[in-house]
């Protein structure tokens, strides 16, 4: 047992790749391809001793996932079957299936940020094929009856139905260990016998399954952040108490010619806009944010809309509309941490429903409009 836990730890070691940033979703990884091999043990129920009937297992399987939720694969295991009439006899079996994958873990939390485990409910049918049928034959010839007219010569084919479940663990983004459990229904003739009833059976698989085919992302290295020493408005100083002038005798005033009225300022108009890397929402740079700032207390009676996009180029709609959301909300967030009332902004979050930019990469950005 401990070889071969040495040789699982050295194949993670030499496969294994190192995980990506937190901001990556489970979604990112899916779909793909899959290869597995197992190895375990079976146990079919007779009249005989359960631990008398357990035989050796290996499989492989072939399969793909199609999302986090749901995959299917060609599932493929035999090696030997015991079973018993006076005593216990053996034959070697081959059994075939084809099973349903239900990913249990991002069905209950589809949001979660990494899958470094999952529970997978599967079930499936196929055929099991069956030979080498001479413990049999020699038992069964030893009775003084006529031998079992249910022995189909030296082969022999049935049919079987599986219900069970895995317990993964994700090793690295390509290669996941993994402990299976099923029980399997067979027809009453899978071990030569009948007794008008179905055989069961259960059984235990450790493997390693290998994932390929994944969605290819690109990781943008964000560029340093210069960080920016805010400038404190000197304070004024204070008014120094007015002296009352000494009376003097009124004086009529001249009349004091017309001067021209000062032209109007119109406001200083405020607009800016924040770009992002893929599948980052945290506001960038600092300097942006303290322009807005400084107008809205240049301003105090305006308002300010800041709107949330994502490009529609990566992702899908639904991954889209968080990003843009996320991203929107962060910027109101750092606002208010520099002193900007919330009631002051108007947040709202467009997806990739709507582009504002004709450069793809772009459109992974917050506007924020001064009204």
């Amino acid at each position: 047992m401990k070889r071969i836990q040495n040789i699982l730890a050295a194949v993670a070691l030499l496969m294994g790749v190192a995980t990506t940033a937190g901001a990556q979703t489970v979604e990112d990884n899916y779909p793909y391809n899959f290869v597995g091999l197992q190895g375990g043990a079976q146990a079919t129920f007779t009249n005989q001793k359960f631990t008398d009937l357990i035989t050796p297992q290996v499989a492989l399987s072939f399969g793909r996932y199609f999302n986090s939720k749901v995959g299917t694969r060609l599932h493929v295991q035999g090696w030997q079957i015991k079973s018993a009439i006076t005593d216990t006899y053996k034959f070697n079996a081959l059994t075939g299936d084809v099973d349903l994958l239900l990913n249990m873990t991002n069905i209950i939390d589809p949001n979660r940020a990494r899958n470094k485990f999952d529970w997978v409910l599967l079930a499936g049918f196929g055929v099991n094929y069956g030979w080498d049928f001479d413990e049999f034959n020699t038992q069964n010839d030893a009775l003084a009856i006529n031998p079992n007219p249910y022995l189909c010569g030296s082969k022999h084919s049935t049919f079987n139905s599986r219900l069970g479940m895995q317990f993964n663990f994700n090793l690295s983004d390509q290669l996941a260990l993994g402990l299976e459990v099923d029980g399997n229904m067979k027809n009453d003739e899978f071990n030569l016998k009948r007794n008008y009833n179905p055989d069961f059976q259960v059984q235990a698989l450790l493997g390693l399954t290998y994932k390929f085919g994944q969605k290819k992302s690109t990781v943008v290295k964000r560029p340093p952040v210069t960080p920016v020493v805010e400038q404190k408005p000197e304070p004024k100083p204070e008014p120094k108490p007015a002296v009352k002038p000494a009376v003097k005798p009124a004086v009529k005033p001249e009349p004091k010619p017309e001067t021209a009225k000062p032209a109007v300022v119109p406001d200083e108009p405020l607009k800016e806009t924040f770009f992002y890397d893929i599948r980052l929402s945290d506001p960038d740079p600092e300097p942006r944010l303290n322009k807005i700032a400084q107008w809205c207390q240049k301003y105090p009676q305006k308002k300010i809309s800041i709107r949330g996009y994502a490009d529609r180029g990566t992702g899908n709609a639904k991954i889209n509309e968080g990003y843009a959301k996320a991203r929107a909300e962060k910027v109101a967030k750092a606002l208010q941490e520099k002193g900007v009332a919330r009631n002051r902004m108007t947040v709202e979050s467009f997806g990739d429903t709507v582009q504002p930019f004709a450069e793809n990469d772009k459109n992974r950005c917050v506007i924020v409009v001064g009204e």
